[in-house]
């Protein structure tokens, strides 16, 4: 008898430990979802510092609940409206080591390109008409090969338009980047350098409007290095046709800026002013994961 009491209170114990495990879940998911809520009208209404601030505390608290993985891809479009470009392409890394196979992931590579692409934008620069292609290059070099990933990757995604449309952007940029550091050794009569970047950008931007100024700037740079036969010769070729590249084929990424290694840091803290937005205007909010539930 005494052992089938022990029996009887072993399995009244058990039942309820589970009991307590079941309600511990249900009130953890009720604290999640809470949570989830309050950052969720933050965004309806465009405050991304509290969106921001409810959603890391989400993801501290609660980062394998229900609401964890939809909160992930939240923070990385809160982090871009923030103005927090490096903490939106850290949000989106991490999206991909926790969720690689997940049916999201295009969205994580077209806003980590988004955030990079316009790191050296905002508003003001643009009112006053900065030439933002002339800042910092790497930035747009890890954009283009952001997008050229989806593209390659992903080619059915419904971001791929637009990842195209922005890689010609991308490309354009780092032509006139290029044009801009010719002319600025130009200027200083370091002929041997601009001869070099004139030469770079004319073999690896053909179709960009930067060849015939570099072509120009080529010319003058043999002249002053007294080299009249190879003047000659971009002259000769200047009356030659370009060779052309197929319109649907991505351009491959060039050595746009072969002599910086800076990579974009993640940042300790999101911003708290709004950017002004990509350029076709606003990016898409962050699709829904179906309830939160993580689905793959």
């Amino acid at each position: 008898m005494k052992r089938f009491f022990a029996i009887l209170l072993l399995i009244g114990l058990l039942a309820g430990c589970a009991s307590n495990d079941e309600g511990g879940t249900e009130l953890r998911d009720a604290e999640a979802a809470a949570l989830y809520e309050t950052a969720k009208s933050a965004m309806d209404r465009g405050d991304w510092a509290t969106a921001t601030e409810e959603l890391e505390a989400l993801q501290a608290q609660y980062p394998f609940g229900i609401y964890a993985t939809q909160g992930q891809l939240d923070l990385i479009y809160t982090y871009y409206r923030a103005n927090d470009p490096a903490s939106a392409v850290a949000a989106a890394e991490r999206f991909r080591r926790i969720n690689p196979r997940h049916r999201e992931v295009p969205y994580t590579w077209y806003m980590q390109g988004l955030a990079l692409q316009e790191k050296n934008e905002d508003a003001i620069k643009r009112w006053v008409g900065v030439d933002t292609t002339l800042r910092d290059p790497v930035p747009r070099r890890q954009a283009f090969q952001a997008y050229r990933t989806l593209i390659e990757q992903y080619p059915d995604s419904e971001y791929v338009d637009d990842a195209r449309e922005r890689i010609d952007e991308l490309y354009m940029a780092g032509a006139r980047y290029q044009l801009s550091v010719a002319r600025f050794y130009a200027d200083r009569q370091a002929w041997v350098a601009a001869a070099r970047r004139a030469i770079g950008i004319i073999n690896e931007f053909p179709e960009s409007p930067t060849v015939d100024p570099a072509m120009t700037l080529l010319e003058q740079a043999y002249r002053a290095l007294e080299l009249p036969d190879l003047a000659e010769g971009v002259i000769d070729a200047r009356d030659e046709a370009l060779a052309q590249t197929d319109e649907e084929a991505t351009p491959d990424a060039p050595p746009l800026y072969q002599d910086e290694t800076r990579e974009v840091a993640p940042s300790p803290e999101a911003g708290s002013a709004p950017s002004g937005g990509s350029a076709g205007g606003q990016p898409p909010m962050p699709p829904s994961t179906g309830g939160g539930m993580g689905e793959f």
